[in-house]
């Protein structure tokens, strides 16, 4: 069972696994785990790809150059076409310089094929920052074209040295070294584990252990069983999945659905699942699904950083679906089939020339392709922070220690230009909130957790500290994810003293246990700030398309970009009342509010531009911009506290 013969009943695999995907991403009902689907199209891979080596050592025809060759032909001519089209649209209608650098270096590491390095140094694929990066979903072609630079040579000298035997006991031994590795790395790093070979080449490997033993099952009700036992993993994960830390162990179940699907599908004789593996419809999707794949984020994503960004509705997802499926159908017929198929491109010479001809052409056209519009149609908001303030001084004083997530270092910039007036010594530690954890963490993540605050706590031990700052974006914690961008993956705060306790009584506990212990500890003063308002979008994007395509002027943009005092308060209604007890709680707490500054004349929004200072440099971290702006809100405690 090599794959000797077309096989619709992969096809139709595809088919699976590129709809769990784009209804993923489209927000469709009950596709909630449709993420795996990637993991499906792994063992795909690695079974096809596996099979075709194997079958072409025995034969003694097998060929570096041919094997490369059809890669790409199979995979550079639809994705040059894509990344060049997306390429023009965003330059056209960005007024952004940094949404133009990010698809130019995203185009260069496409072509250099190491993307996944790229986004895994540069995002994380389930954070709200992702749902703007137009080349995020080719991370996984990076990981697929790693492992075809790998398995060929590999199998090629185990062919050459070893028995077919001694072989599969390798590639098993390979298998379970990535999966345990994937078990354990996900504990410290789900980013690492969901963007790298080293975590992700089992599931490859699973389908070319299944390609080495060519094992199906005898009987027709043996194969029956197999294939629905295999779809039966598969919708499982793809309905039932959500809030799993993902991969890890949580990606086996739909890979070996896959394969258990892959294996039991060879000479089916059986009614329903005839009609399902031979499905012309299905087919055809599954045929057209690579250029499904490449065209659907993209679209999603320019759909969706236009202004006034809200979460896909399942309405508007199926309409970008069926969209970015009526332009694969587009790319499979007039780019993918035609240089599969056309003679022209079979001569090798002319491939390999045009391949590093057009490669390095795109790589020079990133780097020297400018967007049009003038800077007047630019909105500045810059991503700045700072460690230390001050002077340090002697016998480990400090006057002022800043801690937080990232909304923390956004707020460092305003606490060192307070420092230097002053005159005071500072630092700013970032640290995730104490004794808390999000919902499905594992123990290992927890106990890391406390860890990080046992060296937070020595850290207040060795230090005399006047003043502790709190800056925190506090609803991510209480719900685990983006509420508003992503209310589906919704992972409640858990206290890890007793997990069922409901969210707001752990946020509450935790901000509590960090209170009484600085205090302890002989920290003499502590201010919290209260969370800041969130954009409706990335603010000088948005901020830029509204006035150069739109006509908008600061008023009109402010209202239309900004968070409304309605708004603020229906968002944060649970974190605000966690917040109004630690007032009454401990009434000795400096409070500082930053909204009072941002609010517009009307008293309707709170701004996020100034003249051409963007306040946000995103959706929700304040700038250097306004960081300063909002500044006098920090400088009358300051007065306070420092006279």
């Amino acid at each position: 069972m090599q794959a000797k013969e077309y096989r619709p009943d992969i096809d139709v695999l595809r088919a699976i696994a590129i709809l769990a995907v784009v209804f993923y991403h489209a927000n469709i009902p009950f596709f909630n785990g449709g993420y795996v689907g990637v993991s499906i199209f792994f063992v795909i891979s690695g079974y096809l790809i596996t099979g075709i080596i194997k079958r072409r050592l025995e034969n003694s025809t097998f060929s570096f150059l041919e094997f490369y060759e059809n890669r790409i032909r199979r995979i550079l001519p639809a994705l040059l076409v894509m990344m060049f089209i997306m390429s023009v649209l965003v330059i056209l209608t960005s007024v952004d310089k940094g949404e133009v650098r990010q698809i130019q270096s995203s185009v260069k590491r496409c072509l250099l094929a190491i993307p996944n390095i790229f986004f895994y140094l540069n995002t994380n694929y389930f954070d709200p920052a992702a749902d703007t990066m137009h080349l995020l979903h080719t991370w996984s072609l990076g990981v697929e074209e790693q492992f075809y630079f790998i398995i060929p040579a590999l199998l090629f000298l185990l062919h050459k040295k070893t028995t077919s035997v001694k072989t599969l006991c390798f590639l098993f031994a390979v298998f379970l070294l990535s999966f345990v590795s994937s078990l354990i790395v996900i504990q410290y790093s789900q980013k690492f584990t969901f963007y790298m070979l080293p975590t992700r080449a089992w599931e490859l490997l699973m389908g070319s252990l299944l390609a080495y033993t060519a094992w199906t099952p005898k009987t027709q009700q043996g194969k029956i069983l197999c294939s629905l036992l295999g779809l039966l993993l598969m919708f499982a994960s793809i309905i039932g999945y959500g809030k799993e830390t993902f991969p890890g162990f949580w990606a086996f179940p739909p890979c070996l659905g896959a394969c258990l699907y892959i294996a039991g599908g060879t000479k089916i004789n059986e009614t329903i699942l005839d009609w399902l593996t031979k499905n012309k419809v299905f087919v055809f999707i599954g045929v057209v699904s690579y250029s499904f794949y490449l065209w659907h984020w993209p679209i999603f994503v320019f759909y969706s950083t236009f202004p006034n960004y809200k979460e896909i509705s399942p309405f508007a997802g199926l309409g970008l679906s069926l969209l970015a499926f009526a332009v694969a159908v587009l790319s499979w017929r007039f780019v993918e089939k035609p240089v599969r198929q056309n003679p022209f491109f079979k001569n090798r010479k002319r491939l390999w020339t045009g391949t590093v001809v057009l490669i390095a052409a795109s790589i020079g056209l990133a780097d020297h392709f400018n967007y049009p519009f003038a800077p007047e149609s630019e909105y500045t908001g810059t991503k700045y922070q700072v460690a230390q303030f001050g002077t340090p001084r002697e016998d480990n004083v400090l006057d002022v220690v800043l801690i937080g997530d990232s909304h923390s270092a956004s707020a460092s910039t305003a606490i060192n230009v307070l420092c230097g007036k002053y005159g005071l010594s500072g630092k700013h530690e970032g640290t995730l909130l104490r004794n808390v954890y999000k919902e499905g963490e594992s123990t290992q993540t927890i106990n890391g957790r406390k860890e990080e605050w046992k060296k937070f706590t020595n850290f207040l031990k060795r230090h005399k500290i006047n003043t502790l700052i709190f800056a925190y974006r506090y609803n991510l914690y209480l719900f685990g994810s983006d509420m508003v961008r992503r209310p589906s993956q919704i992972r409640n705060l858990k206290y890890i003293d007793n997990p069922d306790l409901p969210r707001t009584e752990a946020l509450y506990r935790s901000l509590k246990d960090s209170i009484d212990e600085a205090y302890a500890l002989g920290v003499k003063n502590i201010i919290i700030q209260v969370p800041v308002p969130e954009a409706k979008s990335s603010v000088p994007a948005g901020a830029g398309k509204l006035h150069t395509f739109l006509g908008y002027n600061e008023d009109e943009i402010n209202l239309h970009l900004g968070e409304s005092t309605e708004h603020y308060k229906t968002r944060l209604a649970e974190c605000l009342s966690v917040l109004e007890r630690i007032k009454k709680e401990y009434p000795q707490i400096y409070w500082v509010d930053l909204k009072p500054l941002l609010l517009d004349e009307k008293q309707q929004v709170y701004k996020v531009i100034n003249g051409k200072d963007a306040f946000y440099y995103d959706d929700d971290h304040l700038s250097k911009e306004g960081a300063l702006y909002t500044m006098p809100a920090y400088d009358e405690i300051f007065k306070k506290i420092f006279k």
